[in-house]
């Protein structure tokens, strides 16, 4: 029986799957299938994820702010994204995508998977 993980994997593009499985095979990272999303943690901390309806990647405004990370996202094609007045991340999608996020998320924590 597949698990909630595997099951969220299955329908993603080799490159993604991918990149969510050296995620939850790395000692500083892990990740979680929510309904729509896919969480990123680093040691703990929310990072941001991928939103599978939109096939939006995103990172968490408060990781960026903690980091002092807004010209490494915005380097890599993120922009600042304003849902709701309490709803502020920085999103990307299209070609490339996954890409950037590894390598800003790299950036963000000084840990490259």
């Amino acid at each position: 029986m597949k698990t909630n993980f595997e099951n969220a994997l299955a329908p993603m593009p080799k490159p993604v799957a991918d990149f969510f499985l050296d995620i939850k095979q790395h000692p500083d990272y892990d990740c979680a299938a929510l309904k729509i999303q896919m969480t990123i943690h680093f040691r703990g901390s929310k990072v941001g994820g991928l939103n599978r309806g939109s096939s939006e990647w995103y990172f968490s405004r408060v990781f960026v702010a903690d980091c002092g990370g807004i010209e490494k996202v915005e380097r890599h094609g993120f922009k600042k994204m304003l849902k709701r007045p309490d709803h502020e991340y920085w999103g990307r999608s299209g070609a490339g995508s996954v890409n950037a996020f590894r390598i800003a998320l790299g950036e963000l924590t000084g840990v490259r998977i």
